[in-house]
């Protein structure tokens, strides 16, 4: 009896990892998600949980011959330790997803030298005629542009400031109802109290509100519309930096903040084209985890073919 090849690939964000076990063909054996590992430093999240209940559900499966992670956070070493603690012997590659190696590898199948992916946060990655380039990546602090846990933060934001009478949160504050549940605001012990729990937010619960900003921007909410016209600007600006301002130069946008937002696609295009003659491609089919899948294959010498590629993109 023939004897498949396994390989896992995974992609591992604020919110979620996303794990894979597929084999040289492209087609799936298991599929497991759970927890994102990827964070600003090292022993913030739990890691090695995260790592070993994959490990118990992936493990009934097969035994992968090699690993290859996409990390959104800086925490390189913390998750490929812990990989290799668990999954002992086994040839493991973890990459920060936004040096760009595997998407932009990723995205030349389909005919494009640059990214922009958008999740829970954000990054923007291309080859260029003068070199690599990038835009944006800079976390959840100074960055998260057009991303799910950036347009959570702007609503939140805005919402406070309206508490004050500093702004005007629109239907917004539908959204944060819980946070000034049996609160008076009014006094300097409720601020306090509201303050605490605005902090206490995490970039998860802010990224979970994307959709639900967004609806309210189809449903006629000005605000909404606004954050979202805002995104759709940062994406082309985003775009704008990391491609060549040429007909024939394609830039790939990925990332589940796109996903089921076809006005804030429409945007995008718009927008871009005020500032280049390049183009934007939205493929829902491509991911990090397309490419994880891609170069853990390729790096176990595997060649790629079309019928290799329809299978990964299949697997979404």
């Amino acid at each position: 009896m023939e004897t498949r090849r396994m390989f896992l690939a995974a992609d591992s964000g604020g919110s979620k990892t996303n794990w894979i076990l597929i084999d040289e063909n492209g087609e799936i054996i298991a599929k497991h998600k759970n927890h994102g590992m990827a964070a600003v430093k090292e022993g913030i999240l739990p890691v090695r949980q995260i790592a070993e209940d994959a490990f118990r559900q992936i493990s009934s499966f097969g035994h992968p011959e090699g690993i290859c992670l996409s990390l959104g956070g800086p925490n390189v070493d913390e998750v490929k330790r812990n990989l290799e603690d668990i999954w002992k012997g086994v040839p493991i590659y973890v990459e920060r997803e936004a040096c760009g190696n595997s998407m932009l590898e990723a995205a030349s199948y389909i005919g494009c030298k640059a990214a922009v992916m958008c999740g829970t946060g954000s990054v923007a990655v291309g080859d260029t005629k003068t070199g690599r380039k990038y835009a944006d990546g800079w976390g959840p602090t100074y960055g998260d542009v057009a991303s799910g846990g950036g347009i959570g933060s702007d609503a939140l934001r805005i919402f406070l400031r309206s508490i004050d009478g500093v702004s005007d949160a629109g239907r917004l504050t539908e959204l944060f109802t819980p946070l000034v549940q049996n609160l008076d605001v009014s006094e300097f012990a409720g601020r306090m109290e509201l303050k605490a729990r605005a902090i206490n937010m995490s970039r998860r619960e802010l990224a979970a509100l994307a959709p639900k900003i967004y609806e309210l921007a189809e449903q006629g909410d000005k605000v909404s519309a606004e954050l979202y016209l805002q995104a759709a600007r940062a994406v082309a600006a985003m775009a704008y930096t990391v491609s060549d301002s040429d007909e024939d130069f394609t830039v790939l946008l990925c990332g589940g903040f796109f996903a089921n937002k076809p006005k804030l696609l429409e945007n995008c295009v718009r927008e871009f084209a005020k500032i280049s003659k390049a183009s934007l491609k939205y493929e829902p089919a491509f991911s990090p985890l397309v490419a994880a899948q891609l170069a853990v294959l390729q790096k176990n010498g595997v060649n790629i073919t079309g019928e290799i590629l329809s299978n990964i993109k299949n697997n979404l």
